[in-house]
């Protein structure tokens, strides 16, 4: 799923969906002769499936297989099919459940006879009378509604043209409402498909297809049949897509998007960031790209940002711009793309055994796209800003008293949105990131190269894949686990030392917790001393690299060091921890940021004096004053774009905090809104035109600005170099 745009926790669209079907549960009575009016009593009735009940159903069955065969051309507003599904039961004692969810079943035939069942409108209960030990089949007859709220099998219509447009989305627990299902990661199988789709329309899923017209109007649609997967990654997207075609090697790729808004999809880009990513990758896990093919298609109405359906990803339109893209729209969209990507290695081809497993799949997913990006995109800088938005969400997440561990129990998937959030994504991926550090990188990759390849196919708990890290490094990681997995919160990393006419005598980090989350960590940084010339500016920096642990860690520097102008002690970004500065180096940044050679330094730096404002133990004003003195000099992007974001977060507290900062306001808001269209005239790149428009946006509230926008909207003023384009406006 994906990231750094991150699926969103849709709680009230689940929960209503919960409480829709469970007001509108019916005995299916009038559907068959065959179908039993109690429902069973064994599984909760629910729109869900919890954990107890997919735990024993995953110890009985093994090798399942499903024959499906799907029809989308004979009623606008439903699909149906017939699904035969072949499994072995190692116990035929006691009633066994199919998912399916909102369907009709017409007809079900068990082991080749008719056969009595319940259906809640949930899942299917198939008596125990029913079953045999061994070798199983089930056939079912069903039909089903389009979904429209972006589940299940999705129907758009386009206003502009009128065309009809299906896409799948499964994930968690949506494939029950495709076909009837055992619905969970654990229960692997292969998949056969056909469809009969219109013939002016492509269809695509998981396998290869060929197309065979019937001679009526429609097509049959056959595709090969699929590897072990879970049901969540399946896929089935249909409809008169426009279609681009390339090669990534011998790998056939194809690009897919509604024909309305085809003329804006940045195809060349796309496809290079993809091919360039299908190498990387399979080069990084030492393992080919598993499946037959590559299909990416953008669609509409979509609740996330992408799912990584096996060989037929889905993206949401919100990667495609009416307008020409700038810099963050392209990063967004490279890493979308290589976060999807990557999934078919870690997710995919290895699935989590169940929904606790969600951090492991999507923060490792995360991570390999920072990589990716640094390795095969314009993007080098791609830990800056995974520091300056993945790391800075993190925290600010994980400070909240709802923070809670990466690794949770998910007792059902009704259960699923609560741990899915910042904790599961940008802190697990942060937390990674300090792992492949603590191991060695070398050793990171190989530890993931042989895990991909001892489990593939098969599913997996998180014990394997850190077995495997601690392996391939030869240490010990149960205590590394359970400091940085288990317990929730993060440390605070700052600097002691004791300096004379002699220079540096010693210096010590010190690590703190907060009261609520009190655990200390073991944490492998660099340590970086800056000091000064003769005019005060600071020269590139001493690194020391340090393992620290408990409280104190002393740092064995060189004699006759100078006294250090200001310390980072974690330098690099390496560490999930923060940073704390003392009054001696917030006096020299004050003075001297600007002057900081690197520019993830400079970003480490603000974000201390960010958060030292938001602590209160720094005026709101005065971290305004040094934000925006830095922006006079800042030539960084990513900086600037971190001085508007917190200059923006910084006034919206401010203006909370009314009355008692009503003086600041009155004369900070007027030169901040003269100080961002200045910016933005004086901006070389659309990119940071772009972020003082958006910083001026953020913050406009005098009269006179409020004008300027008026006059923007009407079109008696305009910006140079600024378009007010739909997207804009």
């Amino acid at each position: 799923m994906s990231k750094p745009q991150w699926k969103l926790p849709y709680i009230i669209l689940a929960v209503a969906s919960a409480l829709l079907a469970a007001g509108c549960q019916s005995d299916r009575s009038d559907q068959s002769d065959q179908i039993d009016t109690v429902a069973a009593r064994s599984r909760p009735v629910v729109n869900a499936l919890d954990y107890e009940t997919a735990t024993l159903r995953a110890a009985r069955i093994q090798d399942v297989e499903y024959d499906l065969n799907i029809d989308v051309h004979n009623d606008p507003d439903a699909f149906n099919g017939t699904v035969e599904i072949r499994f072995d039961l190692s116990d035929a004692s006691s009633d066994l459940t199919i998912d399916f969810a909102g369907g009709v079943i017409n007809d079900l035939t068990v082991n080749g006879s008719p056969a009595r069942f319940t259906y809640n409108d949930f899942f299917l209960t198939l008596p125990a009378e029913t079953l045999a030990a061994g070798s199983n089949s089930v056939i079912a007859e069903f039909e089903h509604a389009y979904d429209e709220d972006g589940t299940g099998l999705h129907r758009f219509v386009d206003p502009v043209d009128g065309l009809t447009y299906l896409y799948s989305y499964l994930w968690p627990y949506y494939a029950n409402r495709l076909f009837p299902s055992f619905d969970q990661p654990n229960l692997k199988a292969n998949i056969s498909l056909q469809v009969t789709a219109p013939d002016d329309w492509t269809v695509v899923s998981t396998g290869m297809a060929t197309a065979d017209s019937q001679g009526d109007g429609t097509v049959l649609w056959r595709f090969t049949t699929t590897p072990k997967m879970s049901t969540y990654v399946f896929s089935l997207h249909a409809g008169p897509y426009e279609v681009w075609e390339e090669q990534a090697g011998e790998m056939p790729i194809r690009l897919m998007a509604r024909r309305s808004l085809a003329e804006f999809v940045a195809v060349a880009e796309w496809f290079d960031v993809t091919k360039k990513g299908l190498e990387y990758f399979g080069r990084y896990f030492d393992i080919p790209y598993p499946f037959e093919k590559y299909d990416q298609l953008i669609v509409p109405d979509f609740n996330i940002g992408a799912m990584e359906n096996i060989a037929a990803v889905t993206f949401s339109e919100r990667y495609v711009q009416r307008e020409e893209s700038d810099r963050s729209q392209r990063e967004a969209r490279a890493s979308v793309i290589l976060h999807e990507m990557a999934h078919m290695w870690f997710g995919n081809l290895v699935t989590h055994d169940w929904w606790n497993g969600l951090w492991l799949n999507e923060s490792f997913a995360t991570q390999m796209s920072a990589m990716a990006m640094l390795e095969t995109t314009e993007f080098t800088d791609t830990w800056h800003g995974f520091f300056t938005n993945s790391k800075r969400i993190a925290y600010r997440r994980d400070s909240r008293v709802t923070t809670h561990p990466i690794e949770m129990p998910i007792g059902s998937t009704a259960d699923f949105f609560t741990v899915f959030d910042a904790i599961t994504y940008q802190k697990g991926s942060s937390v990674l990131k300090q792992l492949a550090h603590y191991v060695g990188e070398e050793n990171y990759r190989r530890g993931v190269s042989a895990y991909l390849k001892e489990h593939s196919y098969s599913t997996t708990a998180l014990e394997d894949f850190i077995g495997h890290q601690a392996k391939s490094a030869g240490i010990d990681l149960t205590e590394w686990s359970g400091g940085w997995l288990y317990k929730a919160g993060f440390n605070t990393l700052s600097v002691e030392t004791d300096c004379t006419e002699d220079g540096l005598q010693w210096l010590i980090v010190k690590q703190t917790a907060p009261e609520e989350q009190p655990y200390l960590r073991r944490h492998k940084v660099d340590v970086a001393l800056y000091d000064t010339d003769s005019n005060g500016t600071p020269g590139s920096a001493r690194v020391f690299p340090v393992t620290v642990e408990g409280v104190n860690t002393a740092v064995e520097v060189l004699d006759e060091m100078p006294c250090p102008a200001v310390v980072n002690p974690n330098h690099d970004d390496w560490a999930y921890a923060k940073i704390a500065l003392d009054e001696r180096g917030i006096d020299f940044l004050v003075r001297h940021l600007g002057e900081i050679r690197e520019p993830l330094t400079r970003s480490m730096f603000l974000a201390a004096l960010y958060d030292r404002a938001m602590a209160g133990d720094m005026p709101l004003a005065d971290y305004i004053d040094h934000a925006m003195m830095l922006a006079e000099v800042e030539d960084n992007i990513r900086i600037q774009q971190q001085i508007t974001s917190s200059v923006v977060s910084i006034v919206g507290l401010m203006q909370r905090l009314r009355p008692d900062t009503d003086a600041d306001l009155a004369l900070y808001l007027p030169e901040l809104e003269a100080a961002s269209l200045r910016h933005i005239s004086a901006a070389e790149n659309i990119d940071l035109k772009r972020e003082w428009f958006t910083a001026f946006l953020g913050i406009v509230s005098t009269d006179a600005g409020l004008q300027t926008v008026r006059e923007l909207l009407d079109g008696t003023r305009g910006i140079s170099g600024v378009p007010i384009s739909p997207d804009m406006r």
